[in-house]
């Protein structure tokens, strides 16, 4: 869906062509994107969003608030706001911002995210060579949004592939990420890579090359959660999503994520839920 005001000061795009309770458990997956020239004072929130965004400031300054915290944001800066967080930005009274954003969600959004925090000590905020070049991509995404098909969905999908890749590259490029975050990166890699094989620790850890107490310290440390706990919820998340998506019988559905019998995976799946897999599928399939 595609909106423009008449003033032209805002032009966005918000996707409708996937529900947003499979945005959620898709592995990465575009919400909205737009460009914005502020009018002077303006400001957003307090609100708390259900995805994360980005928003790519081109010209002027504002301010951003988020745990308990200010943050200046100015040209060829960005700020970044996890899903979750309670946030506030307001563009300056003498030169407000004109910036684009981009908004995304899924299973590996949370790991490119937090990437992209670990790459500088000004939390949430970033600086970027030209945000000019964002808003150029988040541009393409808008002309191409008039066009309902899958063709335009998966491009439109490309252009925000693109636009995190490069931000990523640029990011980490510049930062002083230690070797820990390296071995956090290799670990996320290897368990996105197996999540469907029997896999443990301690084969995550020879694979990042470290013992496996070095590993779930450095995990914790850099991801907020324990190696473990992130395989978990890989592995929960992509149940949910086969359950949902497919009509396969829960002990395909097991052996896709790891298990060798339906019971295995019933057990699991329920202390993770609350729910057995059958009593899911039912609940959220529609």
């Amino acid at each position: 869906m595609y909106n423009e005001t008449m003033d032209k000061n805002i032009r966005e795009y918000t996707d409708k062509f996937t529900d947003f309770s499979k945005k959620s458990i898709s592995d990465f997956i575009l919400y909205n994107s737009g460009i914005e020239y502020c009018e002077a004072g303006y400001s957003y929130g307090p609100k708390r969003r259900d995805y994360h965004f980005i928003h790519f400031v081109k010209e002027g300054k504002g301010s951003l608030e988020i745990n308990d915290k200010k943050f200046e944001v100015h040209e060829n800066q960005l700020f970044i706001v996890p899903a979750g967080e309670i946030s506030t930005y307001t563009a300056a009274m003498d030169s407000p911002w004109k910036y684009s954003w981009i908004g995304f969600l899924g299973i590996q959004s949370h790991n490119y995210v937090q990437m992209l925090l670990q790459s500088t000590e000004e939390h949430f905020v970033l600086d970027c060579a030209d945000a000019e070049l964002y808003e150029t991509k988040i541009m393409k995404i808008i002309e191409m949004s008039s066009d309902d098909s899958t063709a335009s969905f998966l491009k439109i999908n490309g252009i925000m592939y693109d636009i995190i890749g490069t931000l990523l590259e640029e990011c980490i490029k510049h930062s002083n990420t230690s070797y820990s975050s390296s071995v956090s990166s290799k670990a996320v890699r290897y368990m996105d890579l197996h999540y469907h094989d029997d896999i443990h620790i301690s084969d995550i850890a020879a694979f990042a090359g470290i013992h496996p107490s070095y590993l779930a310290g450095v995990f914790k440390s850099e991801m907020g959660i324990s190696p473990k706990k992130y395989l978990t919820n890989l592995k929960i998340n992509k149940a949910k999503e086969l359950l949902i998506a497919t009509e396969d019988p829960i002990n395909i559905i097991g052996s896709s994520v790891g298990f060798s019998d339906a019971l295995s995976f019933s057990k699991f799946f329920r202390k993770e839920t609350s729910l057995s897999p059958s009593q899911y599928r039912k609940d959220y399939k529609k």
